[in-house]
């Protein structure tokens, strides 16, 4: 049995590495887009199925975006963001698209 099957089989090691990869991933996607990409596949990853991996990378997805505008809220510029439009909407797509492109390496492993 490989490492990544007995991963999946466990559910406090799954949730422990998908713990794990949501941090990692995120302190990647500080650095550079990319980390937005990895973070989606490395919390796939020790998903049991490619349903799961995908809601995974959606998740993150989700988080990457709540964390975006709560920056903008904290900083008290939130409205004037949003009233942007174009590239505040082009930063909230991708923050969720590319974890989801990630989370598609769980149907290639």
């Amino acid at each position: 049995m490989s490492a990544l099957t007995d991963l999946r089989d466990h559910r406090n090691n799954r949730l422990a590495a998908t713990a794990l990869a949501v941090v990692l991933g995120l302190a990647l996607a500080l650095f550079h887009w990319v980390g937005l990409v990895l973070a989606g596949a490395l919390v796939a990853l020790p998903q049991r199925s490619l349903r799961r991996g995908v809601a995974a990378g959606a998740g993150v997805g989700v988080l990457v975006v709540a964390g975006f505008l709560t920056s903008f809220a904290l900083a008290g510029t939130l409205g004037p963001a949003l009233a942007m439009g174009q590239p505040t909407a082009l930063a909230l797509g991708i923050g969720l698209v590319l974890p989801l492109l990630g989370s598609l390496a769980r149907g290639v492993v």
